[in-house]
């Protein structure tokens, strides 16, 4: 178990504090470069003095090399419970070194993966403006309801880490319920695709959201549509230490409706926030295949949600299989729009399924006090309604629901 008064010092020792900007800007939808760039994973639990020692002997092993001119090398670090990586810009010569040295070398280096960086998309596609069915969905113990029953507590007390391509903060949705985190990419918060303004008012707007009262911070990791590895998990390493530096565990869930190939980078990091009792909640993915070859979704600490239809039918581009947990509306999702502080705009995707399960465990955290992100799954996992429709290649059959007793 993590202590958590130590995590206010790792957070001082990396030099990240709550609602801090970091790194240069880029040009607002250009496609990340990524060519001779990797994520390095650390051993779990190593010692800050062991990862300093580390970070020295690549340091080194860059400088050295003949091929360096043309790479940056270490570009960030991260540090998130007992996750431990960085990511950066190297040559062939130094990625050779790193793939031996925990064998090679004496001592030996704590390097247990070492990957490509990957590009990462947004999980949402556009279609015309529909009826909010799927609040109503999770009220409802069958497909076809147009009443959303909720407690009026709806989240309050409690947060939404949107880790997104920004939030539009004016939107009358969030009532001025939305704070400006972290920028991962630099620059300002502006939302240029529409992407994260609409999957915040899916978990927490005021007439589109599950959990309407809850607060909901933006952390930016898109400019556009893309970004990279390294980019999402400085966000998210953001996200879990200003969580645990606020000590909102119980209170507070990291929503994630992006997808990339499968990193074991990112899902250790997953990993390692559930155990310091920080919940995230992720997209399946859009690509109609097995979500077990795209990461966070197959993160098997996170919650990983699939799309159903209105009919409760699983979307025709939902990802399936074993590691989805429960299913959840994202065909035809009104929701709030990044265009003006009024408009609203309707999108399907697993980026849409997914906030609808995020603003649901704000809204049981708050209603029924769950303290930690094991008993939060479980919990969401016992209320939705099972046996609703048959779903294909291993995918549960199980539909998100909020427990309202007189749900029909």
């Amino acid at each position: 178990m993590v202590n958590f008064n130590n995590f206010a010092a790792i957070i001082a020792a990396i030099g990240i504090a709550p609602f801090a900007a970091a790194a240069p800007a880029r040009q607002a939808g250009s496609v990340p470069d990524v060519e001779g760039k990797f994520v390095v994973t650390l051993k779990s639990g190593i010692t800050a003095r062991e990862v300093d020692s580390h970070m020295k002997w690549v340091d080194n092993v860059h400088k050295r090399s003949l091929g360096r001119r043309d790479t940056a090398g270490v570009e960030r670090e991260y540090s998130i419970g007992s996750f431990h990586g960085y990511s950066g810009h190297f040559d062939e010569s130094t990625i050779k070194e790193l793939n031996s040295s925990s064998e090679a070398r004496w001592p030996p280096q704590p390097v247990i993966n070492v990957e490509p960086e990957q590009i990462y998309t947004l999980d949402g596609l556009t279609t015309q403006l529909d009826a909010p069915w799927g609040l109503a969905s999770m009220s409802s113990r069958t497909a076809g309801s147009s009443v959303y029953m909720y407690d009026t507590t709806a989240g309050e007390g409690t947060y939404a880490y949107i880790i997104d391509s920004g939030i539009n903060v004016d939107h009358e949705e969030f009532e001025g319920r939305v704070y400006q985190g972290h920028n991962a990419i630099g620059g300002d918060f502006e939302d240029t695709s529409g992407h994260g303004t609409h999957v915040a008012g899916i978990v927490g707007g005021k007439t589109f959201g599950v959990a309407k009262r809850a607060g909901i911070i933006d952390v930016k990791v898109f400019s556009g549509s893309s970004t990279t590895t390294s980019i999402i998990l400085e966000g998210y390493q953001w996200a879990v230490n200003d969580i645990i530096y606020n000590r909102r565990q119980s209170r507070a869930v990291i929503n994630m409706s992006l997808s990339g190939g499968a990193s074991a980078a990112y899902n250790d990091a997953v990993a390692a926030a559930f155990e310091a009792g920080v919940l995230t909640v992720v997209a399946a993915g859009n690509n109609r295949a097995p979500a077990s070859t795209r990461s966070p979704a197959s993160a098997p600490q996170a919650i990983t949600v699939g799309a159903v239809d209105a009919s409760w039918r699983e979307a025709a581009y939902s990802n399936y299989g074993d590691v989805v947990d429960v299913l959840a509306p994202g065909s035809r999702i009104p929701s709030a729009s990044f265009e003006s502080n009024v408009a609203v705009a309707t999108h399907s995707g697993t980026s849409m399924a997914a906030p609808h399960v995020a603003g649901l465990a704000l809204y049981l955290a708050a209603l029924e006090n769950i303290n930690d992100p094991v008993s939060l799954t479980a919990r969401i996992l016992e209320l939705a309604t099972a046996g609703a429709t048959t779903f294909n290649e291993g995918t549960p059959s199980l539909v998100a629901f909020n427990g309202v007793v007189s749900g029909k």
